[in-house]
């Protein structure tokens, strides 16, 4: 089938409502105040919008402010209730037609990644064709971020189907809140626990992950559960979803508005509708012309419950403590957690009773999520054999 171009999807069906800004705006609220709470998934417990917009603090409304102008494109200024944000915001897309999504905002100046509104649509009618014959989609997923918006926004409009937003507990009877011709948009954390809890899921329900990459046994485990089928989206904040997969230990395949080109030492790749060219976020082994297995992600971004962070940041944090001479910091093994571990050279002067210290001033400095959970002490940092960084 051809396709039309984007902009005719465009005016035939607008990728975002009103009701879809406020939905954006709240998420961001959410996700900010979750940035501070160790149950980060309680902030997303059903609550009337008005009264969750009167009760955030004012150190997180003055984040998102800022953040909701440079995603929505306006100058940041406050709001004294979510109906004139809203009402803000949406003028401010409509008139600027484009959205500008935020990378990890955890680690000082997040970078801008601007989607115009024909790139947004563009992909959601692109991709739609892998998800024929869902009738609602499930969002477990916040929608400020670019595969939320992609799969929880955009796609509902493409498909003309709603959406429902719930919490990320895998602890709620699923069986029961789903039903055939569901699209479930969640996350590898979140389906990792749904397996723990041995939930299974009624007949003609489909499911969706991205955000880091799922497990093999993860997406064999949703297959026996009952899942119609799988669909793990590879994507960057840059460019949006470049390619998809169905099954463990297949490799991705790219979406057909996405180019390729081989030519290079490195693949580059291109949405049919531009003309830049772009090498891909990870390092890659090319199995056919359209389709690869990523192999390592060329930026310093890991995953932990479920939020980006950046170890090198953490580090630079760590440094600023006087106790530490230097120190490295990297996710955990998978038999000893999902969250960061430090390993410390302390100054003259100093031993391992200062971690309490340590801890308090990561604390200040950092979000839940940044601060590592375990801690080494030695005389120097781990290496290997050939002097390169190594584990411990």
């Amino acid at each position: 089938m051809t396709l039309p171009e984007p902009n005719f999807y465009w005016r035939l069906c607008p990728m975002l409502n009103r009701s879809d800004i406020e939905r954006i705006i709240l998420d961001f609220f959410r996700t900010e105040t979750a940035r501070t709470q160790a149950d980060a998934l309680a902030v997303f417990e059903t609550q009337s919008a008005e009264d969750f917009f009167a009760q955030v603090s004012p150190a997180v409304a003055q984040t998102v402010f800022e953040k909701t102008a440079i995603f929505f494109g306006y100058s940041p200024r406050p709001f004294s209730s979510l109906d004139l944000m809203t009402d803000y915001a949406y003028a401010s897309f409509l008139k600027n037609q484009q959205i500008v999504f935020l990378t990890s905002g955890s680690t000082g100046t997040p970078k801008q990644c601007p989607h115009s509104a024909d790139m947004i649509a563009e992909e959601a009618y692109g991709v739609a064709t892998e998800f024929e014959g869902v009738k609602r989609i499930i969002s477990l997923v916040p929608s400020n971020h670019l595969y939320g918006f992609s799969f929880t926004v955009a796609l509902p409009h493409a498909l003309k189907v709603p959406v429902i937003s719930r919490p990320a507990l895998p602890t709620q009877p699923w069986n029961t809140l789903l039903q055939e011709g569901d699209l479930v948009v969640g996350f590898p954390l979140f389906w990792k626990y749904f397996l723990k809890c041995k939930h299974t899921f009624p007949p003609g329900v489909s499911v969706l992950t991205s955000t880091a990459p799922c497990k093999d046994e993860v997406i064999e485990g949703l297959y026996s559960a009952g899942a119609k089928k799988l669909t793990e989206i590879y994507g960057a904040s840059e460019m949006g979803a470049m390619a998809r997969r169905n099954h463990a230990r297949t490799p991705f395949e790219l979406f057909p508005f996405w180019e390729i080109s081989l030519l290079e030492d490195q693949p580059q790749i291109k949405r049919k509708s531009q003309e830049k060219w772009s090498l891909l976020p990870d390092q890659v082994e090319i199995v056919s012309e359209r389709t690869f297995f990523p192999v390592k992600r060329t930026d310093a971004c890991v995953q932990v419950a479920g939020i980006n962070v950046y170890p090198k940041h953490t580090e630079e944090v760590l440094r600023e403590h006087p106790a530490v001479k230097d120190c490295r910091v990297r996710l955990m093994r998978p038999d000893e957690g999902e969250r960061l571990k430090a390993f410390i050279v302390l100054n003259e002067g100093f031993t391992q009773e200062t971690l309490r210290d340590i801890r308090a001033f990561l604390s200040q400095k950092l979000t839940v999520h940044e601060v590592p959970r375990a801690f080494s002490f030695g005389e120097q940092l781990p290496v290997s054999a050939l002097g390169k960084d190594a584990d411990w």
